[in-house]
Formats: C-alpha cells, sequence, structure tokens
C-alpha cells in the first residue's frame, strides 16, 4: 500500500480510503452488518488507514457501525467524519446548520457513535451559507484546543469559500 500526507496536514494515509456512505442504513438497502464488519478489518489488514464517514450517512447509524468495526484497532486508522447538517427524521430532508451549537452536539454524537475521544479530521460537509465561515472554524478552533480533532477542513466548498474559512483556521489544504 502506498501512504502520503493527507494534503498539507500531519495525517498519514493510505492512499486508498474506506468510504462509510454505503454503510447507512436506508441509503442503499439492507446489509449484513457483519459483513461489513469483515470488509473493515479486511482494508485494514491490506494496509487501508482512512476511513470516512459522516453523521447524516444513515442518519447516525453509518458511524455507529464503523465504531463497533474500529472497536480496538482506532489507534491503525486515520477516522475521518462530517458534520454541520440537520435532518427532522430519519430519511427525512436534510439541512445546512454549522453554528457553534449545532456542531459541537454533532461532533459529539459522532465520537459517540465511533466510540472515540477524538476525530483525526473533522469537516463541514456542506457549506452553510447563513453565516460567516468565522463562526466555525473558530468552533473547529476549540475543538482542537481541546484535543477532540486533530485536523479540521471542508467539503464541497468552492475556494473563496475556502479562502474565508483559512482567514480564521489552518483547515487542512492540498497546497
Amino acid at each position: 500500500m502506498e501512504y502520503r500526507n493527507f494534503g498539507d496536514s500531519d495525517l498519514k494515509t493510505s492512499v486508498i480510503g474506506f468510504g462509510g456512505w454505503p454503510m447507512g442504513k436506508g441509503h442503499y438497502g439492507s446489509f449484513d452488518e457483519d459483513e461489513v464488519v469483515r470488509a473493515i478489518h479486511a482494508a485494514i489488514d491490506h494496509g487501508i488507514t482512512l476511513f470516512d464517514t459522516a453523521a447524516v450517512y444513515g442518519w447516525g447509524e453509518g458511524e455507529k457501525l464503523l465504531g463497533k468495526a474500529l472497536k480496538g484497532k482506532r489507534d491503525q486508522v486515520v477516522l475521518v467524519s462530517k458534520g454541520g447538517l440537520t435532518w427532522d427524521e430519519v430519511g427525512g430532508a436534510s439541512g445546512r446548520d454549522s453554528s457553534k451549537e449545532h456542531l459541537t452536539r454533532g461532533l459529539e454524537e459522532s465520537l459517540t457513535n465511533l466510540q472515540t475521544d477524538y476525530l483525526d479530521l473533522y469537516l463541514i460537509h456542506w457549506p452553510d451559507e447563513s453565516r460567516p465561515y468565522s463562526e466555525p472554524m473558530e468552533t473547529f478552533a476549540e475543538f482542537q484546543s481541546q484535543g477532540k480533532i486533530r485536523q479540521g477542513g471542508v467539503s464541497n466548498f468552492s475556494p473563496d469559500m475556502m479562502k474565508e474559512s483559512l482567514d480564521s483556521f489552518k483547515i487542512v489544504t492540498d497546497q
């Protein structure tokens, strides 16, 4: 397996990652959870260290399954999750909320679901254009100082949105 730094961070990961979206119940139909756990263990055995998920994948269920699979193996992986989305009910439509309150509640739920006390990388899943990007970035700085995240970043942001975010917090970039 080939490894490299994740963007400009100190996170060294496999170049192949394991995406968690299919583990989100409701998105892809039913599946055998034990088979998914075996697949995650096989991925680790073959050198895959990057595992990506999000709170919205299966409305928390994808994170719970990944957390179950990584029990006793947390120190072998770089764990990434995403927050900042809302949903009214399981299967319901999602909205965007990157307020400090929502991100804090979401991170705590993700940590519980994933059975860990920190994330290697926490991302804003989609931009919340109802507030300045400095608000979630300042929240990320607090998470980092509390040891709850090693790095913070953004997903689905335009270059201008990323530049504005960088004014408040050093997000992971590929520059």
